[in-house]
């Protein structure tokens, strides 16, 4: 058995793949989020460091999962602490930081963040919580400048008139908020400056900033505490490793594709076979094709009845071309997937797979150099032709790549 703390995206995330678990929310909000995954116990409340040690030693988990939000810090603190003290392996689940964009000043606490808004009068959206909002208290002119966003629970808007804020300058609304609503807000408030946590994409800040940014506000982001731990897909790997847990197969490049997003271009036959093998591998299917062969109903898939556009590979962890589709071009912004001129499968089996993970920039050559680069190295059987990537002209990785660097 595994216990697992927090009401987070990733907590949800790990509970889906079917781990056997126990999980701690601190609030009923905390536990919604995790509604409907029979396979998980839920556990309301708030536990200290002592009541921590007490539930492992009744519970004798084999691994303890803290998937608490990044700014848990006491929390996270006293989860170590009693794993320590009762031998249970703790495994810390990190969520990545967000790059920063656009005028941005970076301060330690919420209270150093009110110190910049006082040598300023310009209005003030706040998204860092109800749990931070005292620090503002001391901010000039709060009740005329300060606009708070908080969940809409009876507890925390109470808290919020406390402090004095009034139903005009309080949003009280559950996210995510998309990056249009996070603009539509700074103008209704006409607030200038937006206070944020980084929150990560679980917690929307790139669609803050990209707001911010349109709106033309400065952000001041509160600093993420400094940790060490795993990405949720390395714990899930790793619990399912060492418990010898279940697992859907790896897709044959190796490659653990559960819960990541694979594109799909092309609606036909070849198409369809490659969703069902995506499908099973625990992948979530964007499909793009201008019509669809019989037998794409039965398929569970975000569908697009269209040609590929440019945008399409947006958060794409892997991209087929099935077809004798064009699959965008070379762009400006390397921090977008891009993919030209990617042709159908090759000696009509195979199709061109090409991992999109971690890849800031990209650019294939045209069918002829794909087809000397095949005869070099042609697949086998059902093997999807990896290999491919000899032909690529540039691929730059942020991170190691999870196969061999490409030559050129």
């Amino acid at each position: 058995m595994i216990i697992i703390f927090g009401g987070t995206t990733e907590a949800r995330w790990l509970l889906e793949r079917g781990l056997p678990a126990l999980c701690c929310v601190a609030t009923d909000y905390g536990a919604k989020l995790l509604q409907g995954l029979e396979n998980a116990k839920v556990r309301i409340g708030r536990l200290d460091e002592p009541a921590m040690e007490d539930l492992f030693r009744s519970e004798s988990p084999s691994y303890v999962v803290d998937a608490t939000h990044p700014y848990a810090v006491e929390v996270s603190r006293n989860i170590r602490q009693a794993c320590g003290k009762t031998g249970v392996p703790c495994l810390r689940v990190v969520r990545p930081k967000t790059p920063l964009s656009g005028r941005t000043a970076v301060v330690k606490s919420a209270a150093e963040a009110a110190q910049l808004l006082n040598q300023t009068d310009e209005k003030v959206l706040l998204t860092v919580g109800s749990k931070e909002l005292p620090a503002f208290a001391s901010v000039r002119n709060a009740r005329r400048r300060l606009f708070a966003r908080v969940l809409p629970t009876s507890a925390v808007i109470a808290q919020c008139e406390k402090l004095g804020y009034d139903a005009g300058h309080l949003i009280a609304m559950q996210g995510p908020f998309s990056e249009s609503m996070n603009e539509q807000m700074l103008a209704m408030t006409g607030a200038s400056v937006l206070v944020t946590k980084d929150g990560g994409d679980a917690g929307g800040m790139r669609e803050k900033l990209e707001a911010a940014q349109k709106a033309g506000a400065e952000v001041i982001v509160i600093a993420r505490p400094e940790e060490e731990g795993f990405t949720a897909a390395e714990v899930l790997l790793k619990l399912r490793r060492e418990l010898h847990l279940p697992a859907p197969p790896a897709f044959p490049m190796f490659v653990p594709l559960e819960g990541k997003t694979a594109v799909l271009i092309g609606g036909g036959q070849v198409a369809l076979r490659r969703a069902k093998t995506l499908a099973s591998c625990g992948a979530l299917l964007r499909v793009i094709a201008p019509q669809f062969c019989s037998g794409w109903e039965n398929v569970k898939a975000e569908k697009k009845l269209r040609p590929y556009r440019e945008g399409d590979l947006a958060g794409a962890f892997l991209a087929a071309a099935c077809g004798k589709e064009h699959c965008g071009r070379r762009g400006d912004d390397d921090k977008t997937f891009h993919v030209c001129a990617c042709v159908c499968g090759f000696y009509c089996a195979v199709p061109s797979i090409l991992l999109m993970s971690r890849v800031t920039s990209l650019t294939l050559m045209a069918p002829s150099p794909f087809r000397s680069a095949t005869m070099l190295l042609k697949p086998v059987g059902e093997l999807p032709s990896i290999l491919l990537m000899r032909a690529v002209t540039s691929v730059t990785f942020t991170t190691p790549s999870p196969f061999t660097s490409p030559r050129s």
